[in-house]
């Protein structure tokens, strides 16, 4: 079952700000009854164990969501993006309740990002950020999950973050054509500036808004990136409360390789959203 055809409408929803795999085994202790279950990330995870055995499980990933299937029913999902449990009956464990912001995820779940030089330098060059803009940066990163087909996944992603827009600097003519095709049909609005010095070598910034695009429009959108694109610097802008990231996505999902590279400024302080 793909994590994007997960229906959870008819279970109990909790939020809170942290949590540990100690805790989670709390929650499955206290509200699953002693039967067999399935385990998954909705990526390479896939256990089939008791409930002896999930309680006595030493180690998941707590960057990706977890499902829990008992009958190839759903009975426990854990949202890692907003920090959501889902459950059939309230669980007794004390959580917070409250929401929690997109930055406040990711500074959880990343690391320092190993080479910000050179990659701020390279998508300044690109962006045509300023010295002060990528001087008072911070740069983190964290990897995605290996996908056989990362469409699905990619577009859960940005729609559960928020992604405002979508910009890209591009010098294909099959990605130019498709994307300028599929923005008119979508009545998205969208710019296609050529930046590029030389007729034979000519490159273009590319910017859309989708904060108002349907899910399969942007499905429409990452598929095509995924057909003409290597995801290589391209880049999400994200609202939170205090500014707005930049996210950029890049390499090779489906051999594990995918990672994301966000920047943000100190709080109170606004990135801007001119491409």
């Amino acid at each position: 079952m793909n994590f994007d055809e997960v229906n959870v409408q008819e279970l109990h929803a909790q939020t809170f700000q942290t949590i540990d795999f100690f805790q989670l085994k709390m929650i499955w202790s206290d509200c699953l009854p002693h039967a067999s279950y399935r385990v998954t990330d909705f990526s390479e995870l896939n256990l089939h164990v008791t409930k002896q055995e999930l309680l006595q499980l030493r180690w998941i990933d707590l960057t990706l969501p977890i499902g829990i299937y008992s009958n190839e029913k759903l009975v426990f999902l854990y949202n890692s993006y907003h920090r959501k449990l889902y459950t059939e009956q309230v669980v007794s464990i004390e959580l917070a309740g409250h929401d929690v912001s997109f930055l406040d995820f990711l500074l959880a779940h990343s690391q320092t990002f190993h080479d910000p030089d050179s990659f701020s330098a390279k998508m300044g060059s690109l962006y045509d950020f300023s010295w002060d803009h990528l001087r008072d940066s911070q740069w983190r990163e964290f990897y995605l999950p290996k996908l056989k087909e990362p469409t699905s996944f990619i577009v859960y992603l940005l729609v559960t973050l928020g992604a405002q827009s979508f910009h890209i600097v591009s010098s294909k003519n099959e990605f130019l054509s498709g994307f300028e095709i599929w923005a008119k049909g979508a009545g998205c609005d969208h710019s296609i500036e050529c930046i590029g010095k030389w007729v034979w070598s000519k490159t273009y910034k590319v910017s859309c808004d989708v904060s108002q695009l349907s899910e399969h429009a942007l499905h429409q959108l990452v598929s095509i990136i995924n057909q003409y694109e290597e995801w290589e610097g391209v880049r999400f802008l994200i609202p939170t409360e205090t500014e707005t990231v930049s996210l950029f996505i890049g390499d090779d999902f489906t051999q594990g390789e995918g990672y994301g590279v966000f920047q943000y400024k100190h709080p109170g302080e606004v990135i801007s959203n001119e491409i």
